[in-house]
């Protein structure tokens, strides 16, 4: 786990977008939770209830996972349950990092920013490039 002196800030590059403007919105604001975390972390807040995170979190989840599950689904994606089966993986972890938060956890919010990295880097850069590939060849607008 990176600790505290080795963070690499995060930044919004516009090699990440993808030319749908909602969704390239949508990973934008994903950024800025992880900059918000990094802002927790660096004023060494975390012991405080950083329930700012965890609603804009929640934010997502209610807003742009489904959101993007509606696209997938009406346009016949053909790895919808694996993409549906990763989103459920991504809220499952959520409530476990806030259930780890109420226990006391020193070390939530470190462990919440490596997660929120890996599926910044894994899922959004990577396999969800490839499921927008496939729904703007099937007619989604940019």
């Amino acid at each position: 786990m990176a600790d505290e002196k080795h963070r690499e800030p995060v930044e919004w590059k516009d090699q990440y977008k993808v030319d749908v403007e909602i969704i390239d919105e949508n990973h934008r604001k994903f950024v800025e939770i992880i900059q918000r975390l990094d802002r927790v972390l660096n004023n060494k807040a975390c012991k405080e209830d950083p329930s700012d995170i965890f609603y804009a979190l929640v934010h997502y989840v209610e807003h742009y996972l489904l959101q993007e599950e509606i696209y997938f689904k009406n346009y016949q994606y053909p790895n919808f349950s694996r993409h549906k089966e990763s989103h459920q993986y991504f809220i499952d972890q959520i409530i476990r990092f806030r259930e780890e938060f109420e226990k006391g956890s020193e070390t939530i919010c470190l462990e919440m920013r490596e997660f929120l990295i890996e599926w910044f880097r894994e899922h959004i850069l990577s396999y969800d490039k490839e499921a927008v590939y496939f729904l703007v060849q099937k007619g989604l607008n940019r």
